[in-house]
């Protein structure tokens, strides 16, 4: 589903909840806007494992988009 499909669906759904669920569903939309994005890491060993490039290591374009 693309963004404007979701809001379609999401306002034909709102228009068939009572006054006190849309007003709860419009405070749960509010909420999420102030919450802070999670961070997540990027891959499972992030932090737990270390590499380097040593200076004089080269490659050149045609061998890294072959390896």
């Amino acid at each position: 589903m693309n963004r404007t499909e979701i809001e379609q669906a999401v306002l034909k759904e709102i228009h068939t909840l009572p006054l006190d669920k849309v007003e709860a569903t419009l405070n749960f939309v509010l909420s999420l806007k102030n919450q802070p994005v999670k961070k997540r890491p990027l891959g499972l060993l992030k932090g737990k494992v270390e590499f380097a490039i040593e200076e004089d290591f080269k490659i050149s374009d045609e061998e890294f988009l072959h390896s």
